[in-house]
């Protein structure tokens, strides 16, 4: 039995960015869905309700992104998330910062329609935020298939996921409630293609 395990509530972004790293390090782990309305087993866990949560022997960690630093600090057999050069470092760090500014906001305030405390109209803006928020990314990856080096690192992890909330595809739709209404209210816009085809690599590790 692996020795790391993960509460996950799956239609969070947060957890998504934690499958990502988990699959591609290549590391074992069990997976304890978690209902959103029940969190206890995650306060029992890790003395707060939010997720992602993982276990690792003695240890407990909550946070994405202090779970993808634990990630890589101690699994090293696997393929890095950071980086050992100190300018690819920082440029890692950018990304993510960007991520929380540009894309988190959009998928925030469309969940605020979800959870019905905005309007429906509001779907409008939050796409239109999505939209120019990406604008950077898709020029970035014009002659390129990762923000930073040759191959995916936490900048590409922390910040797909939330791109993925602005063009859920259809076989994805019926997977729950959360993914039908993304898919039918926030919406990625045209000449994105670049980001789109981002994405889909990136998403391929959530396993």
């Amino acid at each position: 039995m692996p020795d790391l395990t993960m509460y996950d509530l799956a239609p969070s972004p947060n957890n998504l960015k934690v499958r990502i790293a988990l699959g591609y390090k290549g590391i074992r782990y069990e997976k304890i869905p978690v209902d959103p309305m029940d969190r206890s087993a995650v306060v029992e866990a890790s003395g707060q309700p939010n997720t992602p949560v993982i276990r690792h022997g003695s240890m407990v960690l909550y946070d994405s992104g202090a779970i993808l630093r634990y990630l890589d600090a101690n699994f090293s057999d696997g393929p890095r998330l950071f980086a050992a050069d100190r300018k690819a470092m920082y440029a890692i760090e950018r990304w993510e910062d960007l991520g929380r500014r540009e894309l988190y906001p959009a998928v925030a305030k469309a969940f605020a329609v979800f959870f019905r405390r905005a309007e429906m109209a509001d779907c409008e803006a939050a796409s239109a935020r999505m939209h120019s928020g990406t604008e950077r990314f898709e020029a970035r990856l014009a002659d390129r298939e990762w923000l930073v080096g040759d191959a995916m690192t936490a900048a590409d992890i922390t910040t797909a996921p939330w791109v993925y909330y602005a063009m859920v595809p259809e076989k994805d739709r019926s997977k729950g409630i959360v993914q039908e209404f993304f898919g039918a209210n926030l919406q990625l816009g045209p000449d994105r293609e670049r980001t789109r085809d981002w994405v889909r690599r990136v998403l391929s590790f959530d396993r």
